[in-house]
C-alpha cells in the first residue's frame, strides 16, 4: 500500500464532511434526547473510522523507502579507510584556503569533486559552528547555524556528478521527503481533530503549514550557488531590519 499527498488531503476533507454530517444528522422519528444520542454515536463512528485511516497513511509512509533513493550518491567519508580520510582532510584544507582567500562555500561547491564534497559534508558544520561562536558577543545567546543550504548544495553537485541517474535519484528522494513533511503536519492535525482536541488550528492554516514544510523539504541548494554566499544575504537582511527599526 502506498499513499500520496492527494490521498492524505482527501482523507482530511472526507473526515470533515462526514463529521459535519454526523453532527447535523436529523430524524423526525427521534426525540431530542434520542437524536442527541444518535449523533454522538455517529460522531464516534466517524472518529474511529478516520483514526484507522490515519494509521493506514502512517503505515504506508513507514514502508516508503523513496527517501533513501539518493543515499548511494550522497558523498560520505569512510573513517575506516585511512587513505580516504587523509585525502578528504587534504581537500578540506584546500577548501579552507579558498575560503580564506575570499571564495564562498557556494563557489567552491559549484566546481567540487566527490572527495571535496565528502570533506565539506563532514567538516562544514563544525566549521560553521566555530565561526558562529567566534562571532557571538559576550552575553549573547549562541544559536547553532543552519547549514541546510550547504548540505543541499552538496547534494545538488553530487547529483550532477552522478549524471542522469544521480539527478533522478535526488529528485525521487526529495519528492518523497516533501510527501513525508506534508504528511507529518497534516496527519498530526488530523490526529488531533479525530481525537476531538480543540487546538485552534484550522484546516486552512494546517494546509498552509503543510505546504511550507513540503517546499522546505524539497528545496535544493541552487540559491546558495547562485548567490555565492548565503551568509552575505543573511547579513544584508539583518542590516536592513536593523535600519528599519
Amino acid at each position: 500500500m502506498r499513499t500520496s499527498k492527494q490521498q492524505i488531503s482527501a482523507t482530511l476533507k472526507a473526515f470533515g464532511d462526514e463529521l459535519h454530517a454526523a453532527r447535523n444528522y436529523t430524524n423526525p422519528d427521534l426525540t431530542d434526547e434520542g437524536l442527541s444520542k444518535q449523533r454522538e454515536l455517529l460522531v464516534d463512528r466517524v472518529r474511529a473510522k478516520y483514526g484507522k485511516e490515519v494509521d493506514g497513511h502512517r503505515s504506508a509512509l513507514y514502508l516508503d523507502h523513496d527517501r533513501s533513493a539518493f543515499d548511494k550518491y550522497r558523498p560520505k567519508l569512510d573513517w575506516n579507510n585511512a587513505g580516504t580520510v587523509a585525502k578528504a582532510k587534504a581537500k578540506w584544507e584546500a577548501v579552507q584556503t579558498k575560503l580564506n582567500a575570499g571564495l564562498s562555500i557556494g563557489q567552491i561547491i559549484d566546481s567540487a569533486d566527490d572527495t571535496t564534497l565528502a570533506a565539506i559534508n563532514e567538516f562544514w558544520t563544525d566549521h560553521a559552528e566555530a565561526q558562529q561562536a567566534a562571532g557571538t558577543s559576550r552575553g549573547q545567546q549562541y544559536e547553532a547555524p543552519d547549514t541546510t543550504a550547504v548540505q543541499r548544495a552538496v547534494e545538488d553537485r553530487a547529483a550532477d556528478l552522478g549524471g542522469n541517474t544521480g539527478r533522478g535519484a535526488l529528485a525521487k528522494s526529495r519528492q518523497a521527503a516533501g510527501l513525508h513533511a506534508y504528511a507529518e503536519v497534516t496527519l498530526n492535525h488530523l490526529d488531533r481533530a479525530v481525537a476531538g482536541q480543540v487546538n485552534g488550528v484550522s484546516d486552512l492554516h494546517s494546509a498552509l503549514d503543510a505546504q511550507q514544510a513540503e517546499q522546505q523539504a524539497m528545496s535544493g541548494g541552487a540559491g546558495l550557488i547562485a548567490n555565492h554566499d548565503a551568509n552575505a544575504s543573511a547579513d544584508a537582511s539583518q542590516e536592513a531590519a536593523a535600519v528599519s527599526e
